[in-house]
Order: structure tokens, then C-alpha cells, then sequence
């Protein structure tokens, strides 16, 4: 009873999913659309005319400001890198003049000697 609804369920799906679809041919939709024309002319943002010259001036100072800013950004990191090296090695300089002081204060012990 189950086979005889199965198979042809199943005969019906494959013979609907390989149905083709006829292809739509669209050049004849392309020519029938009408042109479409423009009343604009694109201009550059940053060529001449574009802009006035007050808008350049904010512009540009706000280029520079960034510029120097990042510039400021560089110099203090390596400011802040050349001051812990400078303190790294000052660092050293002390541990070992400490040693050598200490080393220099202890006086040197001498063992008595035994006559035989």
C-alpha cells in the first residue's frame, strides 16, 4: 500500500523539478527603453572653480594640523623610547658602581697562618 503511493509521489517530484523554463529573449526589451539623458556636467571636487578658496583654506589647515599632530604623535614616542633606554642603562651604571663599592668596602680576609 505504501509503495503504491510512494513511487508515483516520487515519479510526479523528478517529472516536476526537470521541467524547463523557456528562456526570455530581452534585446527586444532593451531597444524599446528609452535613453536617458543627462543635463549635468561632472566636475572635479578639487579642481579649479570647484570650490572657493575659503573651503580650500579650511581644508588644507585641517590637512596640516593633522599632519603636524601625527608628526607630534612620532617625535613624542620616540622621545618617551629614547628616555627608557637613557634610564635603562643609568639603571645598570648604578647596580654595578653599588657592586663595585661594596666588592671595595669589604676588606679582603686573610687566614692566620700556622707554623708547623
Amino acid at each position: 500500500m505504501m509503495k503504491k503511493i510512494l513511487i508515483p509521489s516520487f515519479a510526479l517530484l523528478i517529472i516536476s523539478c526537470s521541467k524547463e523554463t523557456p528562456i526570455l529573449n530581452n534585446s527586444d526589451q532593451l531597444d524599446a527603453s528609452p535613453k536617458i539623458t543627462y543635463d549635468t556636467i561632472v566636475i572635479d571636487s578639487f579642481g579649479p572653480g570647484a570650490t572657493s578658496e575659503a573651503v580650500m583654506a579650511k581644508i588644507n589647515a585641517v590637512a596640516i594640523k593633522k599632519e603636524q599632530d601625527s608628526l607630534a604623535k612620532i617625535a613624542k614616542a620616540e622621545q618617551e623610547k629614547l628616555d627608557k633606554e637613557k634610564a635603562k642603562l643609568d639603571a645598570e651604571k648604578a647596580k654595578e658602581a653599588k657592586k663595585e663599592t661594596k666588592s671595595e668596602a669589604k676588606p679582603e680576609q686573610t687566614t692566620p697562618a700556622t707554623n708547623p
